[in-house]
């Protein structure tokens, strides 16, 4: 029994052997995290709103009281720090529902006494808002020591902007992140909102348009009108008239409007088996006192930035849920872009799309068709009574038609492309004249013909608008004067071997490379040295992948946000 004893105390290890394995275990798992951390996925967070609202930077969150729409707008500290960010601040200017224009007004301010009884105005202290930290992403660092950073990626790289620049010793410390828009060897031209390359040597008028991928156009979509967002009718006092839907007939029998219908329904219906008549998007329909101030919805103007330059948007998608009930008539939508129109026409079991040149927006005339014949397609669940979901869209110079989430209909550069000729001379006679483009606003416009219909989730949406020309104001309020303006027709970016262009998704506020007006010098690693509005490849980090974090609220005396919206966990795209 001793000898047993004896040899069961052999085996049981001694308790400084467990610690010491305890500590070689921790150092470990510190030493593979940092590992981890340096040359896989890093986590990073979004501190500014130049990326907005793709990704958002610090910022308020709104739910229309009228509609319902929820939107965020940009918050910039007072100061030049970003990470300052506040748990609550106040709202210094009037905050306009993008959906409906319904204004929520800014933070109140309230007359009260202080210790010595005298009045004095200060802010309403149930009007402080509550401030939402940005986005927190996770960024693969691996994929580009295998793969060359590709176009319409966002990537984050070391900013060459340095805030305090040291000739001598220049750091760089500051992460910054963006989407890629063109890489090694190629020019850059920004024109009419759209990105163009070419290659060295090659004139700007044979320049080729760089059209979105997939994914990230997805992701660029701007909401213009969702008519599942209904308004209410709250009285909106002094800011406007009472609330008017900016679907507006054009006329003829046939349309009736959720409004007409007397009820709570966001359907529209068409029952006219003999005649024909139409609806047509008006932005200023019910926006006149906010029109005067800016506000534009088939501009680049943005709920974001609250704010935009006035410039005509032309890029859109055109999205609803049709339901035929009786009669073989054609159902008609129809987007213009500069002098183009398209008309996409649905009748029993196919679908045609026909391009004219327009004579005249008001009222809509069009001249000769410009293709011999139309482009049809077959569209089988056209037989049906049952609703099928239709997206139609003209964005990057081409034409796309969806239905129940399948592409019938693409343009190809044969049928529709830009005139970079034409483009490039606006773009210089509406610089001259001080305006960034001399492009006129869409029409957006439905029809249908001898037939009973419904239609439901009615929704137009606008691409970005990427702006190659004057002083836009930065988020802070201050004005990018030393810096010059890369990428217009007038400077066009020339990439060296290893260099990158890249833009913010929030055009109008983005710090971005069309601003960078002094070059990246380090001089104790060979002199290197790269002209401004470049990101060398060395100043590559990786490519942000996923939201694991959505914008959380942090309240007041806690470092994070502790809140965050686990709904809006996503993938970058």
């Amino acid at each position: 029994m001793a000898e047993q004893t004896a040899k069961d105390k052999a085996h049981q290890p001694s308790s400084e052997g467990s610690v010491k394995e305890t500590i070689e275990s921790i150092l470990v798992a510190f030493i593979l995290a940092f590992i981890f951390r340096a040359f896989v996925v890093e986590a990073f967070v979004i501190p500014t709103g130049s990326m907005g609202p793709t990704l958002m930077g610090a910022h308020f969150r709104f739910t229309c009281p009228d509609c319902g729409y929820q939107f965020q707008e940009n918050y910039s500290p007072p100061g030049q720090d970003d990470t300052d960010i506040p748990a609550y601040a106040l709202r210094d200017k009037d905050v306009i529902c993008p959906n409906c224009g319904y204004v929520i007004p800014r933070t109140q301010m309230v007359q009260t006494s202080d210790s010595r009884g005298d009045m004095q105005w200060q802010p309403n202290p149930n009007d402080w808002s509550p401030v939402y930290f940005g986005d927190r992403i996770l960024v693969l660092k691996y994929r580009y020591l295998f793969q060359s950073p590709q176009p319409w990626d966002v990537v984050v790289f070391k900013s060459p902007f340095e805030k305090k620049r040291d000739p001598t010793d220049p750091k760089y410390p500051d992460n910054y992140i963006k989407r890629l828009i063109a890489g090694p060897g190629e020019r850059v031209m920004i024109l009419d909102g759209d990105i163009y390359i070419g290659a060295a040597g090659m004139a700007p008028q044979q320049f080729k348009i760089r059209r979105k991928t997939a994914s990230a156009q997805m992701a660029l979509w701007r909401d213009v009108f969702d008519n599942d967002y209904l308004p209410h009718g709250l009285n909106r006092g002094e800011f406007s008239t009472a609330w008017q839907e900016p679907w507006v007939s054009e006329g003829g029998a046939g349309w009736k409007g959720p409004r007409d219908a007397g009820d709570a329904s966001r359907t529209f219906t068409f029952d006219n088996l003999h005649g024909e008549s139409g609806i047509r998007f008006d932005s200023l329909a019910d926006h006149g006192f906010l029109a005067d101030h800016g506000f534009d919805v088939l501009t680049d103007w943005l709920a974001y930035d609250q704010r935009g330059t006035g410039t005509p948007v032309s890029d859109l998608k055109l999205s609803c849920d049709y339901r035929r009930t009786a009669g073989n008539g054609p159902f008609t939508m129809q987007l213009t872009k500069r002098d183009d129109c398209f008309t996409l026409q649905f009748v029993a079991g196919k679908v045609a799309l026909q391009r004219n040149k327009l004579v005249s927006a008001d009222p809509l005339q069009l001249g000769p068709a410009v293709w011999a014949n139309p482009i049809e397609a077959p569209v089988p669940e056209l037989l049906s009574n049952r609703p099928v979901r239709i997206e139609f869209s003209n964005v990057d110079y081409r034409v796309f038609v969806r239905v129940n989430d399948r592409e019938v209909l693409v343009t190809t550069d044969a049928q529709y492309k830009p005139d970079v000729s034409v483009l490039c001379h606006e773009a210089s006679r509406a610089h001259s004249e001080g305006r960034e483009s001399l492009s006129p606003r869409p029409i957006v416009r439905i029809a249908a013909a001898r037939q009973s219909c419904t239609i439901e989730h009615l929704r137009l949406a606008k691409d970005v608008y990427y702006l190659n020309f004057g002083r836009h104001l930065l988020p802070d309020g201050r004005t990018p004067s030393d810096e010059q303006y890369f990428g217009s027709p007038e400077n066009i970016m020339n990439l060296g071997p290893d260099e990158y262009f890249v833009l913010g998704d929030n055009s109008p506020v983005s710090l971005d490379a069309r601003f960078w007006g002094a070059p990246v010098a380090l001089p104790r690693e060979g002199n290197y040295h790269v002209l401004p509005g470049r990101v060398p490849g060395r100043f590559m980090l990786g490519k942000a992948f996923f939201v694991y974090w959505p914008a959380g609220y942090r309240p007041p005396s806690l470092p994070y946000g502790i809140e965050p919206d686990f709904g809006d966990m996503r993938f970058i795209r």
